[in-house]
């Protein structure tokens, strides 16, 4: 048995700037909720499911409130769409609410600064995408199928 989640995508407004007009897309996104050692957060957030992501990573703000004094992690320098950066790595655990099950996995995941304005995680090929047996995006239909092997995978 092959069972598929499927996840729809979320509309995002995206405003305009002085050389861009305001434009609305569509991702597949899901609920969050970080754990280290123990300590959770209390609330969800956002993270975009995202194949050109090397790496999971999310804003440094909600790593230090799991208690990670996030800037002693594993540092990389990256060079991506937001220009360059130093993420910073922790072993962590990850929730995903879907379809409204806690789904949950340890992860090593990259940390950001630059992130914290946003508020959004990134769910990457590394710590996420490797999880699953199949993964295919349905943009005609804004949905996203992922495949485990047999049974809940986590």
């Amino acid at each position: 048995m092959n069972p598929t989640v499927t996840i729809p995508y979320k509309k995002i407004q995206i405003p305009s700037r002085v050389d861009f007009p305001a434009q609305v897309k569509y991702s597949p996104i899901v609920a969050t909720v970080l754990e280290n050692k123990g300590k959770r957060l209390d609330f969800s957030f956002d993270s975009i499911i995202d194949s050109g992501a090397d790496y999971c990573v999310f804003p440094s703000q909600f790593g230090e409130l799991i208690g990670l004094n996030v800037e002693l992690g594993k540092r990389l320098p990256t060079y991506g769409v937001g220009g360059q950066e130093t993420l910073y790595f922790h072993h962590i655990k990850v929730a995903l609410i879907i379809e409204k099950e806690a789904w949950e996995f340890p992860c090593f995941a990259g940390f950001s600064r630059k992130m914290n304005h946003k508020g959004v995680g990134l769910l990457g090929r590394q710590g996420f995408f490797n999880l699953f047996k199949k993964i295919e995006f349905v943009e005609n239909k804004r949905k996203l199928n992922l495949s485990v092997e047999a049974g809940p995978l986590f």
